[in-house]
């Protein structure tokens, strides 16, 4: 049987579970996929104990997309430079490390159609997918990206690895959203209702969570995270198992309309 999963903590809400159950029915493959909730202080005798019953791999979530990366003996260069992994395979020799979010993220703002160049761009939230996020967002190269987070430090970390990057205090917020052509909402949090009254008419805010039901807001384009979690999981599914993801059966598991 190949076993693989998900570790993180709470895990209140994950999706993952569903999509590549069914996935794996769809391949024939013999397959289980756990939810594994994983308090801080155990990843490592976690990580440990699912080498040892024969675990093949397990997807990443908050909150140890950055701490995991310690207990790794092999990186996958974008998840270096990423700084943050989501999916761990387990191989004979150690623990090999990789980040799908950057897949993930690239098809959902190809999907969102939005020219970002020589535009400003808002991230609140500045953990593991933040990074992933901010990575990709180079290549869009927009004006400059400002990172806002709870705790200065993480937003500071992220800034310094985009080249025009300004990290903002919560009292800086309403101005900025003024100027921006995008929000990204990598936090927690809803901040809809938050930001949206002060975003300009025609921008895109993009939730990368998808538990939070999308609401109208005048003309801001809402979008939210359910892709980015499908094109995640369909590099993963690859990773995981070397055959070709169902990519239209693991959407529908999401409830997720397709051609």
């Amino acid at each position: 049987m190949l076993i693989t999963g998900i570790i993180g903590y709470p895990l209140e809400t994950t999706y993952s579970p569903r999509m590549h159950t069914a996935a794996f029915r769809a391949k024939k493959i013999d397959g289980v996929y756990l939810r594994i909730p994983v308090e801080p202080t155990r990843l490592k005798d976690v990580l440990d104990a699912l080498g040892v019953i024969g675990c093949r791999g397990v997807n990443v979530t908050n909150p140890h997309k950055e701490t995991v990366l310690l207990f790794l003996n092999r990186i996958s260069k974008e998840a270096q430079e990423v700084g943050a992994v989501n999916t761990v395979v387990f191989d004979e020799d150690g623990l090999s490390g990789y980040n799908t979010d950057v897949y993930g993220f690239r098809v959902l703002l190809e999907h969102a159609d939005i020219d970002l160049q020589g535009k400003n761009v808002l991230m609140i939230g500045a953990g593991g997918v933040a990074k992933a996020a901010a990575w990709v967002l180079k290549q869009y190269q927009p004006d400059r990206l400002y990172v806002h987070d709870i705790e200065r430090a993480k937003a500071e970390a992220l800034a310094s690895r985009f080249d025009a990057a300004t990290v903002i205090p919560a009292d800086a917020l309403q101005t900025t959203l003024n100027n921006t052509a995008m929000v990204i909402n990598a936090s927690p949090v809803d901040f809809q209702d938050d930001v949206t009254p002060f975003m300009q008419r025609g921008s895109l805010y993009l939730d990368l969570n998808y538990k939070f039901p999308l609401r109208r807001h005048g003309n801001i384009r809402c979008i939210n995270g359910l892709e980015m979690l499908l094109y995640q999981g369909v590099r993963a599914f690859e990773i995981f198992t070397g055959e070709k993801a169902p990519v239209a059966v693991m959407q529908k598991a999401l409830g997720m309309n397709h051609d």
